[in-house]
């Protein structure tokens, strides 16, 4: 990993020979607020459907009050409503003349790679812990464990953690550092200015949590895309933030099943 992270040339990641230019960065930001838009309509589907399952079905009020701290809707509509956001990124890499996988960089790290990313992300990790307990915050937020614990109490712990582990890592890395750190980072930002732009719009998916998490998270992005940058890789960042989610359930888990 011997790049200048703040150079301006385009990514790594090992495009198609022949391939074109990817979407620059108007189009990649119409393209990513597309699969937004997708990703908040499936979700709002999935909602209503599951409002008609409630006794109180058509009271969508309650409903969506339900989905801020309900476990099981929340890992449904991940389930559901991330592989729409990825369908979307694929086609606009394929209508750009791209193999999906150069272009949203879906490449095998090298070990040195995953090694090097380990050791970055363990470290941040127990730091952001140790910094969250010492300002007086629950390491575990309120949100992961409220819907933790709904979806114990219905059953639907093997879909939460599907959910949270494996699908919105899955699909936020994707998204940010696949498809939108391919398009912004070949443009005027540059790729210092991508990795700043991609991790607030991360960041700012994130206001469930309190504010000292949310900075945590931004922080958390920077790191990943540094690495997306550098190994051209975002199957090594997707494997690091499905680490970093597995670490976050297993103490929502311990703080649930003992010690509430």
């Amino acid at each position: 990993m011997s790049q200048d992270p703040f150079a301006t040339v385009s990514p790594s990641g090992p495009p198609q020979a022949g391939a074109p230019q990817p979407w620059g960065l108007l189009a990649t930001i119409v393209w990513g607020v597309a699969g937004l838009c997708v990703w908040f309509a499936t979700q709002l589907a999935v909602v209503i459907v599951y409002a008609r399952t409630l006794a109180e079905a058509g009271d969508m009020a309650t409903v969506m009050q339900k989905l801020a701290n309900d476990g099981f809707l929340l890992a449904l509509t991940t389930v559901v409503a991330g592989p729409a956001w990825i369908a979307v990124m694929a086609i606009a890499a394929g209508r750009r003349g791209w193999r999906v996988a150069d272009y949203l960089a879906l490449v095998v790290p090298r070990r040195s790679d995953f090694a090097f990313g380990f050791a970055c992300m363990a470290p941040l990790l127990i730091a952001f812990d140790v910094l969250t307990y010492a300002t007086g915050h629950d390491v575990v937020p309120t949100f992961m464990f409220e819907a933790y614990k709904s979806a114990q109490a219905s059953g639907s712990l093997v879909l939460f953690a599907i959910a949270v582990v494996i699908i919105g890592p899955v699909t936020e890395e994707i998204v940010f550092r696949g498809f939108l750190f391919r398009g912004l980072s070949a443009s005027f930002l540059g790729v210092g200015g991508t990795l700043i732009a991609t991790s607030v719009a991360w960041a700012l998916m994130h206001l469930q949590y309190p504010w000292l998490i949310i900075a945590q998270i931004f922080l958390i992005g920077l790191l990943l895309g540094w690495l997306r940058w550098a190994s051209g890789s975002t199957l090594l960042t997707i494997s690091l933030h499905v680490m970093a989610n597995f670490v976050a359930t297993i103490e929502a888990a311990i703080k649930v099943e003992w010690m509430s």
